[in-house]
């Protein structure tokens, strides 16, 4: 399968999973797909207020999953341990709201920088702001 067409159906997927998570009730204030430069693969990081100030991850984590599970049923193909959940205060959430605010609708735009936030990154795509957050 050619990259393009790879990062195509990861964009179609994360917005699939975009949605269902803000029509169940799950705050979404952020969400991209985001190249890690040290490993080299993929992963979508999905920006919740369900991930505490602290860093207490286990109840997005329990949330998000069980919306997964649900969306598997129904043919949903990403794979679960392919995102990220961080909470609104992490460097990587402000720097992507940051970059996002300049484009809040259209298709998930491009980045091509070195760094988002403390993440070294080879290349992203940052979702607009869900819909029922504007």
């Amino acid at each position: 399968m050619a990259q393009e067409t790879l990062v195509e159906v990861q964009l179609k997927e994360g917005q699939r999973l975009i949605d269902r998570l803000v029509q169940d009730g799950i705050a979404v204030t952020a969400a991209a797909w985001l190249r890690e430069s040290e490993s080299g693969d993929w992963y979508l990081y999905l920006v919740t207020p369900l991930v505490t100030e602290g860093g207490g991850k286990r109840p997005a984590y329990h949330r998000v999953n069980t919306v997964i599970r649900e969306m598997q049923k129904e043919g949903f193909g990403m794979d679960p341990f392919a995102k990220k959940v961080i909470g609104p205060h992490d460097p990587i959430a402000e720097d992507l709201i940051g970059k996002r605010n300049g484009h809040p609708d259209g298709p998930p735009m491009p980045f091509h920088g070195a760094r988002i936030g403390n993440l070294d990154v080879e290349e992203a795509y940052i979702y607009p702001l869900p819909v029922s957050s504007r």
